[in-house]
């Protein structure tokens, strides 16, 4: 009978460049590039290992109020026992696309049970207080901070590089946390992964001024398929092959829409969901990426 959690599994250039100098390498080493959308119900953990060892996640699940003593804190339940299974004791950078609790509610276990050299968040003026406590264990962890801002890249090693897309200074400005989302280009070799965060509508369209830098091979689709994102002009910009969806079973928000279930669909994309897969595992060779899901 397998564990509970593993049946949930299945400026321009960054100063901070992890390819090199004050940072360490991961201790796990893959053949190819590997991407694990973790089943943390509604909410979002992406877990990235490079060819090279290098180990970074993008959000890290949630954590909600307690019913009775049951816990819900999904860094704990799911994503470090994870990392435990793949043999990870570093992490070289967590990305907090936004600082909602369903995104960054896992960090600060991870934070505080697993080295970490860097977090990065969208650098939103208002920080909540479970932000405020994630930055202060962090610092009190001698983690480096960054905060995100288009153009930037964080160079990965062995060919991988992950580019910051958004937010702006101008979206930042609206204090708005899901249109002030971080959003990630992962490119390796011929194959990109695009990560979107809680973005909406409003981002989305500031995003089409990049063209082609959208078109993706995967497509982690934003705000766990609501129908305030992947509008159509996005979708067909980033016209992906394969679109991973993360969210809960069940969820109280309807999420994901069906009018985004037949959009993706219609442009002639894989729809995968963690509430109906469990977690969704894309591997790059570099030139192409193969699917697998725990269901």
């Amino acid at each position: 009978m397998p564990r509970p959690w593993l049946r949930k599994l299945a400026v321009a250039v960054l100063a901070v460049n992890l390819a090199l100098a004050g940072y360490g390498i991961g201790h796990h080493h893959t053949q190819s590039l590997k991407v694990t959308f973790l089943d943390v119900g509604q909410g979002d953990a992406a877990v990235i290992e490079t060819p090279g060892g290098r180990v970074v996640l993008i959000d890290t699940g949630g954590t909600s109020a307690t019913s009775g003593n049951i816990d819900q804190n999904q860094g704990r339940l799911v994503v470090e026992p994870y990392l435990r299974h793949e043999g990870v004791s570093h992490i070289d950078a967590i990305l907090l696309s936004h600082p909602h609790a369903d995104h960054i509610g896992g960090a600060d276990t991870l934070i505080n049970d697993i080295p970490t050299d860097l977090i990065v968040d969208n650098g939103e003026p208002t920080e909540p207080p479970l932000e405020q406590k994630i930055l202060a264990d962090a610092a009190a962890k001698h983690t480096a901070y960054r905060q995100a801002n288009r153009g930037q890249t964080i160079d990965l090693g062995e060919g991988v590089r992950a580019e910051i897309l958004a937010p702006t200074e101008a979206e930042r400005d609206r204090d708005r946390p899901n249109n002030c989302s971080i959003v990630v280009r992962l490119v390796y070799g011929k194959t990109t992964f695009l990560f979107m965060g809680d973005a909406e509508k409003a981002e989305e369209e500031e995003l089409l001024s990049l063209g082609s830098r959208l078109k993706c091979d995967v497509l982690k689709v934003g705000h766990h398929g609501s129908n305030t994102s992947s509008i159509a002009d996005f979708v067909a910009a980033a016209h992906p092959s394969i679109a991973v969806i993360s969210v809960g079973a069940h969820n109280r928000y309807g999420h994901p829409g069906d009018e985004v279930i037949q959009r993706l669909k219609g442009s002639g994309a894989r729809v995968d969901r963690t509430d109906q897969e469990g977690a969704v595992t894309c591997t790059s060779d570099g030139e192409t990426v193969t699917v697998q899901t725990m269901h």
